[in-house]
């Protein structure tokens, strides 16, 4: 019976280590894979146009998850269950073997660099030049628009002198009328266009502060850890691993509450789901009364009974 136990705890154990360091691998991928994506096609939009279809979308997220499955093998393999004391309560816990700890340390600080290092320089370096092409674009249209406003008014000034009074108040009223009207839509752009470039800096600066702390101390005990062991207490790994798990739902947050396209299409979707539901609900309500002629007939019976007595 213990033997049996022991052999599910080690089952459980093993794909419970696996499938959560699958997630955080297709985790991070998923996020550094969106800010290429976003690069070309912000960036570089001529180019990205051949190569960004649904079939491209497809390869990625295969890509992905394939190259987290086969990066997290090592912490699936090194998974043991261990008995706490002589109760029947059983732990899992990540063990290497004494020959291969310099195997460990090298595999943990590449994986503190795949994981955390590269993605993060990269969805810093892309979304920064995204940025900074954003707001030279923005820099360019005021100007752009200051010069041509100044042009027409000095122009329609020109006509002006030479127009009857009435002609003249007729122009400045139209000239005034455009360049309010050019005014208002370039600062409709430019607000868009500051809101984009604050939303790509906070979802940088949301994983840099839910991950940091976590892969610090990680990279730190496997290196020494009894002196780890000393300064970070139990509670404090668990308030870092809540951190690191929050940024699950935190970038989905940050896209609906500063994306206005993805809150009408998360809106969109959820009345499309509600549809179905409501829909299938229908035609199950009509199908249950189509094929019940007893049913109806016997009502139909009552109530003729009823309204005669």
């Amino acid at each position: 019976m213990q033997h049996d136990a022991k052999y599910l705890h080690r089952i459980l154990c093993l794909r419970y280590h696996k499938y959560k360091a699958v997630s955080v691998g297709v985790s991070c991928f998923t996020l550094v894979t969106i800010s290429l994506e976003r690069y070309f096609a912000i960036v570089e939009p001529l180019r990205s146009r051949r190569w960004q279809t649904r079939s491209h979308s497809y390869k990625c997220i295969m890509g992905i998850w394939l190259l987290a499955f086969v990066l997290m093998i090592p912490i699936a393999a090194s998974q043991e269950v261990i008995q706490i004391g002589n109760s029947d309560r059983y732990a899992c816990r990540e063990i290497w073997p004494k020959n291969l700890q310099e195997v460990e340390i090298g595999y943990s600080v590449s994986l503190c660099a795949i994981l955390f290092v590269i993605p993060l320089f990269i969805m810093a370096l892309a979304y920064g030049r995204i940025a900074y092409g954003l707001w030279v674009d923005i820099s360019q249209q005021v100007m752009d628009n200051t010069e041509s406003s100044q042009y027409k008014l000095s122009k329609e000034e020109g006509l002006g002198s030479q127009a009857t009074p009435l002609r003249e108040g007729q122009h400045q009223k139209n000239g005034g009328d455009h360049v309010s009207l050019r005014h208002s839509n370039l600062r409709h752009c430019v607000a868009s266009r500051r809101r984009v470039i604050r939303m790509l800096f906070v979802i940088v600066m949301e994983y840099f502060i839910c991950w940091t702390p976590l892969y610090i101390c990680s990279t730190w005990k496997i290196i020494h850890y009894p002196s780890i062991h000393e300064r970070v207490s139990n509670l404090a790994w668990s308030l870092m691993l809540l951190l690191a798990y929050v940024s699950s739902f935190v970038h989905p947050v940050t896209y609906c509450f500063m994306n206005k396209n993805f809150r009408k299409g998360f809106v969109s979707v959820f009345k499309c789901f509600l549809q179905k539901r409501l829909s299938s609900h229908t035609e199950m309500s009509n199908l249950t009364a189509n094929s019940s002629p007893t049913v109806r007939f016997q009502s139909s019976e009552y109530t003729r009974v009823q309204s005669i007595e």
